[in-house]
C-alpha cells in the first residue's frame, strides 16, 4: 500500500493542543529506536480543527518492552494487548503495530462465526492500518517530522462527512460485532453519514451484538449517551434498528416513547456542555423506563405488586446484555420507586424533598411529563413545593388536602 503522506501544516494543526505527556512517549520511543505516531480521535480532530480530548500511539515497540521503558507504564488485556501509560493527570494508551490479515498463527485465534478473540500478532504499519475499523479513525501523525499518514483515504472521508470501514463491512462487523456500535457512534458525535455497505452489514448481522461481553457493551452504551452526542445517538440506533437489540424488553413500534427519550437526551448533552455531573444510573432510568410503565399500569391506578416486580426483572435482564454496575442499578431502581410518592402527597412529602435521591427522582417525574399529560397538575405542584419553605409547605399541604375532599365529596 502506497499512502498519503501531507504535512501537518496543511491542516493548520496547532501542537499546542497535543498532550504534552504524548509528546514525551513518542520523543522516547524515537530515542529508543522505535517509530511512534498519534493515531485515531487525536489526529482526527486535530485535522477537523477541533481540540482533541485523548491521545493514543501506535508504535512498532511491543508491549512488554514498552513497559521496559516507561515504568508508570501496565499492560492490559487479554484479546488485544495494549499498555497505559498513567501520570498525573492523564492516561495515555500505546499500542502496538499489530500484523495484517487473519491467518492461522499462535497468535491469533478465531472462532466459528469469524470473530477474533485473541489478536497479538505484531506487525508493521502497512499491516496494522488494515486492522483498524473505520478510515477516518485510521490516520497517523509523527508531531517531530510533522508527517500526516493516510493509507486509506481517511482524509477524504473526514472531508466527505462519510463514516466507511476498511475493508468488507460485513467481515470487519463479524470479527467484532462492537464495531457496530462504534460506527454509529461516530456518526452520531461528527454528525457524518454511513456508507451503505456499512448499513447493510448492520442490518445484516446487528443480533451478533447479543453475543458480546456485557461489560464491552455497557462501556458502549456510556460512549453513546455520556459524551456530549446522547441524542444523536439515540437517532442513529433507532435508524439502524439497534435499539431494540440493546433494549429489547419494549418494542416501541409507535415511537410513543420518542418524544420522552429525545427530551431526556437532549438535556443530558445540554448537561454534558455545562460540565455538569452526569448519573450513568438516571440514564439507564430513561433508557429502561418504558417496560416498567406499562408493566405496572402507572399511569392510571398502579399495582404495586407488578410494579416492584417489574423493576426487578427489568434490571436483571439488562444485565445480561449490558452490565450495569450494582451502585447504580440501586440508584435506578429508587428513581422509579420514588415516582409512586408523587401521587401519594402527605407530610412524608416534606422530608421527601430533603432526601438525597429527590433531585433525580423529580427530574425524571418532569421528563414522564412529556409522555404523560395527565401529569401536569402534579409537576406544577411539586415544582412549587420542592422551594417553598416549612410554612409554606405545610399550606400547600393543607390546600391540596381540602382540595381533594371537596372531589371526594362531589
Amino acid at each position: 500500500m502506497t499512502p498519503e503522506i501531507y504535512n501537518d501544516k496543511r491542516f493548520g494543526i496547532n501542537q499546542n493542543h497535543i498532550s504534552k505527556n504524548a509528546l514525551n512517549i513518542i520523543s522516547k520511543l524515537h530515542k529508543s529506536g522505535f517509530e511512534a505516531y498519534i493515531v485515531g480521535g487525536g489526529i482526527r480532530d486535530m485535522i477537523k480543527g477541533l481540540k482533541p480530548k485523548d491521545f493514543d500511539i501506535v508504535t512498532d515497540c511491543e508491549p512488554e518492552e514498552i513497559r521496559k521503558i516507561f515504568r508508570n507504564s501496565r499492560i492490559i488485556g487479554r484479546r488485544f494487548k495494549l499498555v497505559h501509560i498513567a501520570f498525573d493527570d492523564e492516561i495515555i494508551e500505546a499500542t502496538t503495530f499489530r500484523a495484517g490479515g487473519t491467518n492461522t498463527t499462535e497468535s491469533i485465534e478465531i472462532n466459528e462465526k469469524g470473530r477474533i478473540v485473541r489478536d497479538n500478532n505484531w506487525g508493521t504499519q502497512e499491516e496494522d492500518v488494515l486492522r483498524r475499523d473505520l478510515t477516518i479513525n485510521s490516520i497517523y501523525y509523527d508531531p517531530f517530522s510533522h508527517e500526516i499518514i493516510d493509507y486509506t483515504k481517511g482524509i477524504k472521508d473526514l472531508k466527505d462527512k462519510k463514516i466507511r470501514f476498511i475493508g468488507n463491512s460485513g467481515e470487519r462487523i463479524l470479527e467484532d460485532p462492537v464495531r457496530i456500535l462504534r460506527a454509529l457512534r461516530f456518526a452520531a458525535k461528527l454528525n457524518f453519514s454511513i456508507d451503505q455497505e456499512i448499513a447493510d452489514g448492520i442490518k445484516e448481522h446487528k443480533t451478533q451484538l447479543l453475543e458480546m461481553p456485557p461489560a464491552r457493551l455497557y462501556e458502549e452504551v456510556i460512549k453513546m449517551f455520556m459524551t456530549g452526542h446522547a441524542e444523536q445517538s439515540f437517532i442513529q440506533l433507532k435508524a439502524y434498528g439497534v435499539f431494540d437489540v440493546l433494549f429489547p424488553h419494549f418494542r416501541d413500534e409507535d415511537g410513543i416513547f420518542d418524544k420522552f427519550y429525545l427530551e431526556a437526551f437532549r438535556e443530558t448533552d445540554k448537561r454534558f456542555k455545562l460540565n455538569k455531573k452526569l448519573n450513568v444510573g438516571f440514564i439507564f432510568a430513561v433508557l429502561l423506563w418504558p417496560k416498567v410503565f406499562f408493566d405496572s399500569s402507572i399511569s392510571t391506578q398502579i399495582n404495586f405488586k407488578r410494579f416492584y416486580r417489574s423493576i426487578a426483572e427489568v434490571v436483571r435482564k439488562q444485565q445480561m446484555i449490558t452490565s450495569i454496575p450494582k451502585k447504580y442499578s440501586s440508584f435506578i431502581k429508587d428513581v422509579w420507586m420514588n415516582q409512586v410518592r408523587f401521587s401519594r402527597v402527605g407530610k412524608k412529602s416534606i422530608n421527601f424533598t430533603k432526601s438525597l435521591r429527590f433531585r433525580a427522582a423529580y427530574d425524571f417525574l418532569l421528563l414522564r411529563n412529556v409522555n404523560e399529560q395527565n401529569l401536569e397538575v402534579s409537576t406544577n405542584w411539586w415544582t412549587e413545593f420542592k422551594t417553598a419553605n416549612y410554612d409554606k409547605k405545610i399550606r400547600l399541604l393543607n390546600t391540596l388536602k381540602k382540595k381533594n375532599a371537596r372531589k371526594q365529596n362531589s
